[in-house]
């Protein structure tokens, strides 16, 4: 694994941004930043799972509204693993689209774009490394 303060190799710079993305804090936990990636992991995927637990797996639907979508699927890959479940089951009642369906909507959503943060810090994190800048305060 490799240390913030150490130049990465040329694939490894794209790998940590794909981990980031994947599971949140993986990316930061590639570069050695071990305290900083579990307090990721677990503030957006508290805040991803809240989300469900408000709605149904049935919030992750493109159909619903795109536009959420794409910001839970910023989430990663628990976002595409709800939506194939959700998919996969059959849902006998229509989904209600009230205050409760609009919050979860919200705190998944929230939970993607909180996930787009941590990619970029990866990957500036990274970058800074590469071309030898002191690196960010790690933890």
């Amino acid at each position: 694994m490799a240390s913030n303060a150490t130049k990465l190799k040329g694939w490894e710079f794209p790998l940590a941004a794909v981990l980031a993305w994947l599971v949140p804090g993986a990316g930061h936990f590639y570069l050695g930043l071990r305290k900083r990636a579990l307090l990721l992991f677990i503030a957006i995927e508290l805040t991803f799972f809240i989300g469900l637990y408000i709605g149904t797996l049935r919030i992750v639907d493109p159909a619903q509204s795109m536009f959420w979508f794409v910001a839970q699927v910023l989430a990663g890959l628990n976002t595409i693993v709800a939506h194939l479940w959700s998919t996969s089951s059959e849902a006998t009642t229509p989904l209600v689209r009230n205050w409760s369906y609009h919050l979860a909507v919200l705190y998944t959503g929230i939970a993607g774009l909180l996930n787009l943060l941590a990619v970029f810090d990866t990957v500036i994190r990274a970058g800074r490394a590469n071309v030898g800048q002191a690196p960010l305060p790690a933890d």
